[in-house]
């Protein structure tokens, strides 16, 4: 199917309206909620206590990549331990394990 240049697009290839984009993200927001709660807020403080109060100064983009690795990590971790209780999350240990090999390769690469 082709459109000459005077034909409007179809609605089904329309993109979405800031509100549906909103309505859509609150919805994301309200189901994830309910499965790993408030964990968000907790982000901080754990991130925190990792690195004994103070987060280190970034002094390279590689340091920046390990920071990086090790904030996904805890954002996993701590997804996982929202649901703890119910037995893990799956996806969340699976990312967790990935994002672990991402930060070996780039200790490796630090030492090298």
């Amino acid at each position: 199917m082709s459109f000459e240049a005077t034909e409007e697009p179809k609605e089904e290839w329309m993109m979405p309206s800031v509100p549906e984009i909103l309505r859509e993200g609150a919805a994301t927001y309200e189901q994830r909620n309910k499965i790993y709660g408030d964990h968000y807020k907790k982000f901080g403080p754990a991130l925190l206590a990792l690195f004994g109060g103070k987060i280190p100064a970034i002094e390279t983009p590689e340091d920046a990549v390990r920071l990086n690795l090790v904030i996904c990590s805890l954002n996993k971790l701590s997804r996982y331990t929202a649901t703890f209780t119910r037995g893990g999350h799956e996806d969340s240990a699976h990312d967790l394990m990935v994002y672990a090999a991402m930060l070996f390769e780039m200790t490796e690469e630090k030492v090298k």
